[in-house]
């Protein structure tokens, strides 16, 4: 088995390379290598097709510009078609070592794939999983018809379907107030608080209520609502929320305390 790191995202919503991103000190790269390395010593990073700059791992660049998260499949495919290649994303700060042993023990060779339900829609993700050599023709007739949704090539598979350890585990560090959230509680500690959540228009349909009483270890608006999302299924992403704290709007780094009432707010029609 060898294990591609994905790495040659443009990142857009955070702003910056989320794989030198620190929590603790410790980059994103560093900290998934560091739960890789005992399970395969064969490790490479996929990197962008123009990609120039040092790396302290060999690096497989995309075959051509812009392919997407296939790209980074199909050049591992393209370096060795016979191997057993575990994929898995550099922006995912709270997968653990685990979840990638239960991926290789559940893992059968006449699977095309292994892979964990994510516990916010229950599709197949694509960017933790192992994948056969039986997925390289696959993939190949997929990209030659110019289909490069990673998802939908994962969901096509013959494949073993698991559930994570955590269902935060696969949580990706995307924007920077997840950043925020993550590193208050490396600093500081989960500490659990109650607080009182109100929903709005298609929050509440989606929650089936408009407010609940509920405990929280989150540190910020931002952990929170992730935390929410998970729970039921929230159709809309941070970026197109408004959070308020005790009737007056917030950042989503404000830190939570108990006793807080927070109201969670969608666009409403007509702004």
């Amino acid at each position: 088995m060898k294990a591609l790191i994905l790495t040659g995202g443009k990142s857009s919503r955070m702003g910056q390379d989320k794989a030198s991103l620190k929590i603790g000190g410790v980059t994103q790269l560093d900290r998934i290598l560091s739960i890789v390395r005992p399970l395969t010593d064969v490790i490479f990073l996929s990197v962008a097709h123009d990609h120039t700059g040092d790396a302290h791992l060999p690096t497989l660049p995309d075959l051509e510009p812009g392919p997407g998260p296939l790209g980074g499949l199909q050049a591992a495919f393209d370096h060795d078609p016979d191997s057993l290649w575990l994929v898995i994303a550099c922006d995912l700060p709270l997968i653990q070592q685990a979840d990638l042993q239960i991926l290789v023990d559940h893992h059968e060779i006449s699977k095309d794939a292994t892979c964990f339900l994510n516990p916010l829609d229950n599709h197949p993700e694509p960017l933790c999983a192992l994948y056969s050599p039986s997925a390289a023709v696959k993939l190949t007739a997929v990209l030659e018809k110019n289909q490069r949704c990673a998802r939908r090539f994962l969901a096509s598979l013959d494949r073993n379907d698991l559930a994570p350890s955590d269902s935060r585990a696969l949580l990706n560090l995307n924007r920077p107030e997840h950043l925020v959230e993550l590193e208050h509680l490396h600093q500081n500690g989960a500490t659990e608080k109650e607080v009182t959540v109100e929903y709005f228009a298609k929050l509440s349909q989606e929650a089936a209520t408009d407010s609940e009483v509920l405990r929280t270890s989150a540190a910020t608006l931002a952990g929170l609502w992730e935390e929410l999302r998970l729970k039921h299924h929230f159709s809309l992403d941070l970026p197109h929320v408004k959070p308020a704290v005790d009737n007056e709007f917030s950042d989503w780094t404000d830190l939570l305390s108990s006793g807080q009432t927070i109201a969670f707010m969608p666009p409403f029609a007509g702004g």
